[in-house]
């Protein structure tokens, strides 16, 4: 096994671990428990939730951007336009959905994102450009959303007590 590939199962296994952790906590929440405030100003569990779901789906993106060989970024006016129209529609189709169905939808949507970081090791190195951040690499930016979904289980953590 390569370097990326050992590097790319490790990260996998993490972001499965993380989506682990937060079916389990909503496995603790009624279904009116969505709408309960987090320590996010205006946000509820609902929107903590659909966020998430916009993390998987924007590591799938930046893993299809690479693979299309695009090392010019999604920096450009355009693309920044379809970024946040994919994110914005990713998070509306999650918080419509009833509590089951969202579970079973993170559930999914992370396990596709954890399949593509295996199946696209070879890609951790390539770089890419994200609206509003400094050039970085696919690891990178899968780093970063690591970053942000340990967050969002934190705060979910606390939120559900």
């Amino acid at each position: 096994m390569s370097d990326e590939q050992t590097r790319a199962a490790a990260l996998a296994r993490e972001w499965r671990e993380l989506r682990g952790t937060l079916l389990g906590l909503t496995e603790q929440l009624p279904e009116t428990g969505l709408g309960r405030a987090t320590e996010r100003a205006g946000w509820t569990i609902r929107h903590e939730l659909a966020y998430l779901a916009v993390l998987d789906r924007d590591v799938a993106h930046v893993f299809e951007r690479a693979a299309s060989g695009a090392a010019e970024a999604i920096d450009e006016a355009r693309e920044a336009i379809a970024l946040r129209r994919m994110r914005g529609q990713a998070m509306f189709a999650a918080q419509e959905l009833r509590l089951a169905a969202m579970r079973q939808y993170l559930a999914n949507a992370g396990e596709r994102a954890a399949a593509t970081i295996e199946g696209q090791a070879g890609l951790l190195n390539h770089p890419v450009r994200v609206v509003g951040r400094e050039a970085t690499t696919v690891v990178g930016h899968l780093e970063h959303a690591l970053a942000r979904a340990r967050e969002g289980v934190a705060t979910l953590r606390d939120a559900v007590r």
